[in-house]
């Protein structure tokens, strides 16, 4: 978000719990906005209409120079989210050599022999 849609979230969380509704005049929500900013009436619905649309309020109406809005949930800023913990480096790994493989093709390839030889041997019986 945006320094004025962060503004304006900051305002209707400050006047109304998660939930519930509340009445706020332009003039209330212009006493918020960060110093340097357009003050202006598109702005404000700019932001309202970003933050509708990202389900971080709900905006049931506005007349006038007055909206009835609603926080829906409470906003973490990125900054102060917690970091997602980092996994532990795994011990390191024994590199497959030359060795490793050709164990591995030795013992597959004895199995195999093995198998047919067993086979052969229960179908020369019968």
């Amino acid at each position: 978000m945006d320094r004025i849609c962060n503004a304006v979230f900051e305002k209707i969380s400050s006047l109304a719990p998660v939930g519930r509704y509340v009445i706020i005049s332009e003039d209330e929500f212009f006493e918020g906005f960060p110093d340097g900013g357009d003050r202006n009436e598109s702005e404000l619905k700019r932001a309202l209409k970003t933050l509708t649309s990202g389900n971080f309020v709900d905006l049931k109406y506005s007349g006038g120079n007055l909206y009835c809005v609603s926080p829906l949930k409470k906003y973490v800023p990125e900054e102060l989210a917690e970091p997602e913990p980092e996994l532990e480096e795994a011990p390191e790994k024994r590199e497959r050599t030359v060795s490793g493989n050709m164990l591995a093709f030795v013992a597959a390839f004895a199995g195999g022999a093995a198998g047919s030889f067993i086979i052969s041997l229960i179908f020369s019986l019968l």
